[in-house]
């Protein structure tokens, strides 16, 4: 499998920019930059593909329909039209407005090639698996699934708990799903990428929120504390602040509301 040329840091941060509407926009990218570069890093290049991203960043968009030969499906929730479609030259992009836990995804069975789900099932908070099984659906037997999404039992939520602090990467109230609803441990996105009718090509976690040299000094010697404590109990695998993972669909659902997930019977009358 050949994948996508990763750009360095700088060079995603400049072609971000270009596109990027507002000072929050810049500092989210500013923010999240090298986790754009590594899930750049992800992408299958072998032939064009039809994608679907979901929970699109208008930048990063743009950004792959250049260094990538696929033709991207954009989708973003419903809600006010803060989203400006995309246009790259003459071509347009306009979102695809839906919700991800309860409407069905407006596209053909196995419609795609590839679904890019990046940072966003950690906002879902109703139903994962119907989005999971949606993206099943819209794509073709064989098809890439990349799904990223932060680590719960990373090093630094682990620091967190230590110190007495929610180990959670970002859980404030937003009123809106801009707040992590419910993040994962890279075992529970095993789990329920195969419930969901695929199969594991690379499960990887990587340092991409808070690298060590942009820490303070104080918090960079707790952090040290605490890898050598994971190492020492001999779990230090799977550590990285965000969850990469990278799956092939191999058949249908295979357990739509899977019991390490889902408490059905409790809210049944």
């Amino acid at each position: 499998m050949v994948t996508a040329a990763k750009p360095s840091v700088a060079e995603i941060e400049r072609a971000l920019l270009q596109n990027a509407v507002g000072d929050a926009a810049q500092q989210y990218i500013s923010n999240h930059a090298l986790r754009y570069r590594e899930t750049i890093g992800f992408i299958p290049v072998d032939r064009p593909m039809k994608v679907l991203d979901l929970g699109a960043f208008t930048p990063l968009t743009v950004l792959l329909k250049h260094i990538t030969p696929h033709q991207y499906t954009v989708h973003a929730a419903p809600g006010p039209d803060h989203f400006p479609d995309i246009k790259v030259g003459s071509e347009l992009f306009p979102f695809h407005r839906f919700d991800l836990e309860k409407d069905s995804f407006p596209f053909a069975n196995e419609a795609f090639d590839m679904v890019i789900c990046a940072e966003v099932i950690e906002h879902l908070g109703l139903d994962p698996l119907f989005m999971m099984s949606e993206i099943n659906r819209v794509l073709g037997m064989g098809g890439w699934l990349l799904l990223t999404t932060p680590n719960i039992a990373s090093t630094r939520s682990m620091m967190k708990a230590l110190l007495g602090y929610a180990p959670y990467f970002y859980s404030a109230f937003t009123l809106t799903r801009d707040r992590h609803n419910r993040e994962y441990t890279p075992g529970e996105i095993a789990s329920l990428v195969s419930a969901s009718g695929f199969a594991m090509e690379s499960l990887v976690t990587c340092n991409v929120y808070f690298p060590s040299n942009r820490l303070p000094m104080a918090t960079r010697a707790r952090q040290l504390l605490v890898d050598t404590l994971v190492r020492l109990l001999d779990t230090s695998a799977l550590r990285g602040d965000a969850i990469f993972a990278l799956s092939r669909k191999i058949g249908p659902v295979t357990s739509r509301y899977p019991e390490d997930f889902y408490d059905i019977g409790a809210h049944r009358s």
